[in-house]
């Protein structure tokens, strides 16, 4: 296998679009927009000797940190693939929304203390977004040119169960507000917006947009499950061992695992046979 071609040559392969790169970029601004306009009012709210006062600082430290936070991401143009190599660095980009969240939790009360919850989901938001963009252009780097094979894959989902806890979410929300408990009933109706948000992305539902994208590729260099929107890759050199186990086709890797049941492949057994294949080529068995 050309050097080129393997997941630690990052610049190898890079084969995203401008308009990936400008969502990426974009992305970039508004979370560092958002985490530093949150921690700046935050900072006001609580020390109340801010000069301009937190209604003016918001503003200003959004757009400091989206033309910082997007200057960084075009001058670095392989930021996103750095970022989005492992699951810990794409999880580090939302863990900023966590420390919001311990603060309205433990901490603050108040004004200071509803920013820190908005910031919160906010960030987890934007972060959500940032750190998917880069696992997608992480993926693109190390599987250049065209799929040698692709099958139709339908993702695993419950639209009842889906929709059963985002009624579920809304409820909630709708009881704390009528309680008059606002910060808590912003929170649960964010959860529901953001699952709902997920379910579209991962292509659970089989009405979705872009439910026709999805689909498990081969390439020289691993295999990559698509979805709608988000894609993940795991290297030949990773996997340990495939099999049929009754109704789920399993890819051992490390102490993970990919599974895919029988009924959500175009053909399990094509699958399988493809990826013996190339595993057996690579030496990787």
């Amino acid at each position: 296998m050309a050097a080129g071609n393997t997941p630690d040559s990052i610049g190898a392969g890079n084969r995203g679009s401008d308009r990936s790169d400008t969502a990426f970029v974009v992305a970039s601004g508004v979370y560092s927009g958002v985490v530093l306009a949150g921690s700046l009012v935050v900072l006001a709210v609580v020390t109340g000797s801010w000069p301009i006062g937190p209604v003016a600082t918001y503003p200003l430290g959004f757009a400091g940190g989206f033309v910082g936070g997007a200057a960084l991401a075009r001058a670095d143009r392989h930021l996103p693939t750095r970022l989005g190599r492992t699951l810990g660095r794409r999880l580090a980009v939302v863990a900023p929304a966590l420390v919001f969240g311990l603060l309205w939790l433990v901490a603050l009360e108040g004004g200071a203390g509803n920013v820190a919850l908005a910031t919160a989901i906010l960030v987890f938001a934007a972060g959500y977004v940032l750190s998917q963009l880069a696992g997608n252009r992480y993926v693109d780097s190390v599987t250049p040119g065209d799929p040698e094979e692709t099958w139709r894959w339908d993702p695993p989902g419950s639209p009842r169960l889906d929709a059963a806890l985002f009624v579920l979410y809304v409820a909630l929300g709708a009881g704390n507000a009528a309680g008059g408990s606002w910060e808590q009933a912003l929170l649960w109706l964010s959860l529901g917006i953001v699952w709902i948000g997920t379910c579209l992305a991962e292509g659970r539902w089989a009405f979705g947009p872009g439910r026709d994208r999805c689909e498990i590729q081969v390439y020289e260099t691993g295999l990559v499950k698509r979805r709608p929107y988000t894609k993940s890759f795991v290297a030949w050199r990773d996997i340990n061992h495939t099999r049929l186990r009754g109704d789920e086709l399993v890819l051992d890797y490390g102490l993970r695992d990919v599974r895919f049941d029988r009924d959500e492949l175009e053909n399990s057994e094509a699958v399988l046979e493809a990826v013996d294949r190339r595993l057996s080529e690579t030496g990787s068995r």
